[in-house]
């Protein structure tokens, strides 16, 4: 029964210890004219493929720096007023971040401020 206890707590550090360290990939979107992406937290000289997603697929395959960042330039993709996106990003060691934004758009103008009233009273 202790050697069972013991390997649980040793275990339980261990699990601890690893989760400690392990990094958690994150990306951002620092302009959308031009759609730029930058990454950090993945892992150092990664690999890894970034999908933008904004009404089809732009995909760029970069390589992160010895700090596990990047950045990527996206100059085909151009987002029009009010448009949702998502982003990304698979390392090929095992590192993903994915962002998606919904951007709350104002609501559409009432019929009557598009079409205005005859300024003309029929009689």
């Amino acid at each position: 029964m202790k050697v069972f206890a013991a390997i649980t707590v040793v275990a339980a550090f261990a699990l601890s210890a690893h989760a400690a360290t392990t990094r958690t990939a994150r990306v951002t979107v620092a302009d959308v004219a031009p759609f730029t992406v930058h990454g950090s937290e993945f892992v150092a000289h990664e690999r890894v493929t970034v999908v933008v997603t904004v009404k089809s697929r732009h995909v760029h395959t970069v390589s992160a720096t010895a700090a596990g960042t990047f950045t990527t330039r996206f100059t085909s993709v151009s987002l029009a007023g009010c448009t949702a996106y998502a982003v990304r990003a698979t390392g090929d060691r095992g590192s993903t971040a994915f962002l998606k934004v919904m951007p709350e758009c104002p609501p559409p103008a009432e019929p009557a401020a598009l079409y205005p009233t005859d300024p003309i009273p029929k009689n």
